[in-house]
């Protein structure tokens, strides 16, 4: 090696040869060597006359035993040399073969094992005649970013097996006896080693096995008993490659080279075991935390801390981000230290540096919540000895306005009383005696009443803030009697839920609710018309609605012109902390962002409920595709509803034009509910005053439009025409703001409240006695209907196929009884994923699993700054469990369904694309991309990854498979009608998993509604 002096002296270089672990196997005689980062470059073009063999066999096996304060690296361990140990380290996520055990998942202890084999069967090196070649290769040399050549390589086959042993002293005597016997065979390389049944039945009790080794095959073995015959099998084979390289400095070859890259400089070597113990203290910490997030029992977390889980998780990703970071800035340094740049005397680049402060002060939060759900744990198992049920109230959509209300509500058993004892985590270390005096109490009520049903609701994760420890208590209900739960003294209406496990939407629907869909552009005011119709039903006179309280189901927000100067103020109105629905922050735009339903019944004796369901506006500012985004939930929703009673248009009276979202709106709703809807649809006009109450310019539009549709049964008349004005709800929610009001004014809003009052009744009236309630049915009956019931089948058809794919690969290895399964789980707010966002690996086996934690999105993604366009809305999360038996289904069986799942995805698209031209893109295709490039992003993160990229293979196969069959479909024009269609997605609902996550998609949208469920008591 050609060493440069760090203390700047000029003596003259030495040329010293050094000896590197081939972790990249890829290297041969010649190959050009960069030494500032252990990476090989490019092959000088040297002959076979060029090298010299020399062929010998010296196996080498032993076992080593962990230690539970493990001292040695892992590479330390394996033998890797002292300076190639520092650039491992700091390249954590490239390095393949022997290299990748510093991915190892697991925490070393006295119950790990290390079986090492090694034997070298040939040497290469170089030829002496290689000097009169100099001339012509120096050349190459100056382009490259070289320092040494490979001139010497060992080849053979190179393994390190880790083994994780059972907490049993008896097995593990037993399983070390076996491996002793494995290891003795192997460096005697006696005849084949034949071991006893009982012998198997023991190495069959090892709880992990990780293979590294410089030969692909042998890592793809699951067992020690596998490599061991490997080896054996293959001793005499030509299957030998790159062991050890010898590395000679450029100039060893060229003496008057003087290119920078001609000088190498050497670490002192204390601060290379500095730097070193470093970077394995920073992987420990990140490696150890993970491990706890990953193979501790949390069965009992993801139960009722699912949310709480996804947020360590996240934690856990910023802190490997920040770990990322502190090794980039290690790998410039010692770059930097190797070309003599700097000098070693900065040491606060390791532990004083800021990256590192902001690092360990991030692990640290994130262990001590690690040790709080340890503690939470163990608190849930007590709480189910004393016949708690846990409740995590987050996941209820609390606000401190309505939390007792709506707590009760939730948690009422039929049948049955239940106390509810209020908590928090903070409340308890403080009030720990009154926290245990509670639950004890609690605990004998329960064992002396068996009609009790007790409750610990934990506001630990919620956005209310308890001031104490409280119990709240519940009256059984029964079918024929109302709720005992007092009225809330509250001025604004809270929600009323139902726990219940229901079909869409959340409250039952009985022939004693009328569902009224309301649709319209942005900005006709939707949400506005439902506050003001509520109260015109509750307040039958203007003097009533004044001298009480309004009933706002909706915040809202809106500016009003005061005074002789025109001064413009701001009213609000409402529970603004409750309302994730509601956006008022940008004008143009939909602020209602998702369909909801409101109920409340029509008076204090009538049982029958009114449930209005707010939409989304079209002509939203955002442009076509987010009017696409708002149509399909829309469509989407209604899709779940049993029946629909009336269809109401929400239209201002005169306008000049109708937007041309509308016509589409139209045009797309007639087709998804058919003819029989026709007569169920009526108008209803705001802002009416201006028009004397009639609907003004906007009716010829109408009139027009329903005539270029061809449809002569859709009615627009005055009986399904009904106008309002919603200033006399705006003067009441002025009033609450202390607005002051002339009585000219007073007068003015006096009448709009009188003939709105009317104009309402006469509604209600009309659909009592003049509409037959439209009943929906489970079958495409229309093109968009198929549509709809396709939209909700493309992610479970893409993941059953890529679950299928997974257990297929695994059937093929030797691993037994193992398999993946997927299980969905609805979720309570509204999510997306993130494309651009690094999801969080999961280990099962040697299959790494990519768990895209959900982003809570409601106006924007509160978890991350992405675009917006890189987040894809989600029905439910999709977690995977490694699990202890083999799938049921033969190889050949799993084949044919992935085959037939692709085939049928490819109809789908065709037939929404190119028949119906519903859709204006495939639908299938860049689910298989994404899956892909998931796959291809694991592999290059994680090691061993062999089944993943076979995954990758499979993937990549459908997706041709995919695309071929969608040409096929269109060089030979072929028509698939709606009949084919409907035998399909029969056809798709047979598959379990996918009919769970059809299922678990319903659970979503009723748990999504349950909060906005309102009533008027």
């Amino acid at each position: 090696m050609a060493q440069k002096q760090t203390n700047g002296d000029n003596k003259k270089p030495t040329l010293v040869s050094i000896n590197r672990t081939a972790i990249d196997p890829n290297g041969c005689i010649g190959s050009l060597y960069n030494g500032y980062r252990d990476v090989l470059c490019e092959k000088l073009p040297w002959s076979n006359e060029d090298k010299l063999t020399k062929v010998h066999k010296i196996p080498q096996c032993i076992m080593k035993k962990g230690k539970k304060d493990q001292n040695e690296s892992l590479l330390q361990i394996i033998n890797i040399p002292e300076g190639l140990r520092l650039s491992v380290l700091l390249r954590p996520t490239g390095n393949n073969g022997i290299a990748a055990i510093i991915n190892y998942p697991y925490p070393i202890n006295e119950y790990t094992r290390f079986l090492l084999y090694s034997c070298v069967y040939e040497e290469e090196q170089v030829s002496e005649k290689l000097s009169k070649k100099q001339k012509t290769i120096k050349s190459v040399i100056s382009l490259a970013s070289a320092t040494h050549i490979i001139t010497c390589i060992s080849y053979g086959i190179d393994v390190v097996v880790v083994l994780q042993l059972p907490f049993d002293k008896a097995l593990v005597t037993a399983i070390d006896d076996a491996l002793q016997r494995i290891c003795i065979h192997l460096n005697d390389e006696q005849d084949a080693l034949i071991l006893k049944s009982d012998d198997e039945h023991i190495l069959e009790q090892i709880t992990n096995t990780m293979v590294y080794s410089n030969i692909p095959s042998l890592m793809e073995l699951s067992t020690v008993y596998d490599v061991y015959l490997y080896i054996d099998e293959n001793k005499n084979e030509n299957i030998h490659r790159p062991i050890m390289y010898t590395l000679q400095p450029i100039k060893w070859l060229f003496p008057d080279y003087n290119e920078p890259n001609a000088y190498f400089n050497l670490i002192p070597p204390e601060f290379d075991r500095e730097v070193e113990q470093y970077l394995i203290y920073l992987s420990n910490v990140l490696k150890n935390i993970k491990y706890s997030l990953d193979f501790s029992d949390n069965g009992l977390m993801y139960k009722y801390l699912e949310d709480q889980i996804y947020k360590k998780q996240c934690q856990w990703l910023i802190l490997s981000k920040m770990h990322d970071h502190i090794i980039a800035r290690l790998r410039r340094l010692i770059i930097d230290l190797r070309k003599n740049r700097t000098t070693v005397s900065k040491r606060d680049q390791l532990f004083y540096h800021v990256d590192h402060v902001n690092f360990e002060k991030s692990a640290q939060i994130l262990q001590e919540n690690l040790n709080d759900f340890k503690n939470k744990e163990k608190l849930i198992v007590g709480l189910r000895d004393q016949h708690f049920e846990y409740c995590n109230a987050a996941q209820l959509n609390l606000t401190k306005y309505n939390y007792e209300k709506t707590l009760k509500c939730k948690l009422k058993m039929k049948d049955r009383n239940n106390k509810i004892l209020c908590t928090t985590d903070t409340l308890n270390k403080k009030n720990g005696s009154k926290l245990n005096l509670l639950r004890n109490q609690l605990a004998k009520e329960c064992e002396i009443n068996q009609n009790l049903y007790i409750t610990y609701a934990d506001f630990s994760y919620s956005t209310v803030e308890l001031e104490d420890i409280e119990i709240l208590t519940t009256s059984q209900t029964n079918n024929n009697k109302k709720s005992h739960l007092q009225k809330s003294s509250s001025t604004v209406t809270k929600n009323k839920t139902s726990t219940s496990q229901q079909s869409l939407p959340s409250s039952p629907i009985t022939n004693d609710n009328i569902n009224i869909l309301l649709l319209g552009e942005t900005g006709v005011g939707k949400s506005t018309f439902i506050n003001a119709f509520v109260n015109y039903l509750k307040f039958k006179t203007f003097e009533q609605a004044q001298s009480n309280t309004p009933i706002v189901l909706i915040p809202v927000s809106f500016l009003m012109t005061v005074g002789d100067d025109f001064q413009e103020r701001l009213i609000k109105f409402g529970d603004f902390d409750s309302s994730n629905n509601e956006d008022f922050d940008h004008p143009g735009e939909s602020v209602t962002q998702h369909c909801r339903m409101y109920e409340f019944h029509l008076s204090d004796n009538d049982e029958k409920k009114l449930c209005i369901i707010d939409t989304p506006g079209f002509g939203d500012t955002r442009g076509l595709d987010q009017d696409d985004l708002n149509m399909q939930d829309i469509l989407e929703y209604i899709n779940e509803l049993t029946h629909l009673n009336a269809i109401c248009f929400l239209l201002k009276p005169n306008a000049s034009k109708l937007h041309t979202f509308f016509r589409m709106c139209f045009i797309q709703l007639l087709d998804l509910l058919g003819p029989n809807a026709y007569q169920n649809i009526i108008f209803c006009f705001t802002n009416a005053r201006s028009t004397f109450y009639g609907p003004g310019d906007t009716a010829p539009l109408i009139k027009t439009m329903l005539k270029s549709f061809s449809i002569n049964n859709i009615p627009f008349k005055k009986d399904n025409t009904f106008c309002f004005d919603n200033e006399s709800f705006r003067y009441l929610v002025a009033l609450q703001n202390g607005i002051e009001f002339n009585n000219d004014e007073k007068h003015d809003y006096y009448e709009s409240w009188s003939i709105s009052v009317k104009e309402s009744y006469r509604l209600i009236d009309y659909i009592h006695e003049n509409l037959i309630t439209y009943r929906s049915n489970n079958e495409c009956k229309s093109n968009k209907h198929a549509q709809v019931e396709i939209s909700h089948m493309i992610r479970p058809m893409l993941t059953t196929m890529q679950n299928i794919l997974q257990n297929l690969i695994l059937s093929k290895t030797n691993i037994k009884n193992k398999s993946i399964t997927m299980f969905p789980k609805a979720i309570h707010r509204p999510a997306s994923i993130c494309l651009s966002c690094k999801p969080y690996p999961l280990q099962f086996g040697n299959f790494w699993i990519a768990r895209n934690i959900p982003h809570e999105f409601l106006k924007k993604c509160l978890v991350c700054s992405c675009p917006i366009e890189q987040h894809i809305a989600i029905h439910y999360v999709l977690n995977s469990e490694y699990s202890n038996k083999s799938v049921s289904n033969h190889p050949e069986e799993m084949i044919n369904m992935v085959n037939q799942l692709c085939t049928i995805g490819a109809e789908f698209d065709y037939f929404l694309v190119h028949i119906t031209h519903s859709s204006k893109n495939d639908l299938f295709l860049p689910g298989f991309l994404r899956m892909i490039d998931e796959e291809n992003k694991l592999c290059q993160s994680q090691k061993p990854n062999h089944l993943n990229s076979q995954l990758i293979k499979e993937l990549t196969r459908l997706k041709n498979q995919y695309e071929n069959r969608i040409e096929e479909f269109k060089s030979n024009q072929q028509l698939i009608d709606l009949l084919i269609i409907n035998e399909h997605i029969t056809t798709i609902r047979k598959y379990p998993l996918i009919q769970v996550q059809l299922d678990i998609m319903k659970q979503t949208q009723k748990m999504m509604t349950e909060p906005y469920e309102v009533s008027q008591d």
